[in-house]
């Protein structure tokens, strides 16, 4: 996909140029966003607005999940996968049942995961190859759409 404005170039230029590190927090950081705007849709009773950013959002779990690395810490990915497959299966809940309080409470664990990945990569003590991210989804393609 060609970007079309100078906001959509830069972005394009700061996830191709990002390290898996930075890569990873743009993921959370962009989940964590599209999550609240779920939430304010459920709450604005916007179908259109909570569909469109809850899609978003399950998106992006489900490839934080199918892109842990077994092979690095297989305990901790385990962990990982586990509270992501909760998180998507809470999603469904809330979107079934319109809840923002539930949409909210995978807000507060996610950002909890962001936080902990937040402090060991801008303390540096993970480098960019001992991420659990591979840098690709699982079609090959950069994780992050640039368009989101």
């Amino acid at each position: 996909m060609q970007p079309t404005n100078s906001h959509e170039q830069y972005r394009e230029v700061q996830v191709n140029t990002a390290d898996r590190g930075k890569l990873l927090m743009m993921l959370f950081d962009g989940c964590l966003n599209f999550l609240t705007l779920t939430k304010e849709g459920f709450e604005q009773n916007d179908a259109q607005k909570s569909s469109k950013y809850m899609g978003k959002s399950q998106a992006i779990i489900a490839e934080l999940m199918n892109t842990l690395d077994f092979k690095q810490s297989e305990e901790l990915a385990r962990n990982l996968a586990g509270l992501y497959e909760f998180m998507l299966f809470y999603l469904t809940e809330a979107n079934f049942e319109k809840d923002p309080v539930k949409v909210e409470k995978v807000i507060e664990l996610l950002g909890n995961i962001a936080s902990g990945y937040r402090e060991v990569i801008e303390g540096g003590k993970l480098s960019s190859s001992d991420t659990p991210l591979t840098g690709q989804g699982t079609d090959g393609r950069h994780i992050v759409d640039t368009n989101l």
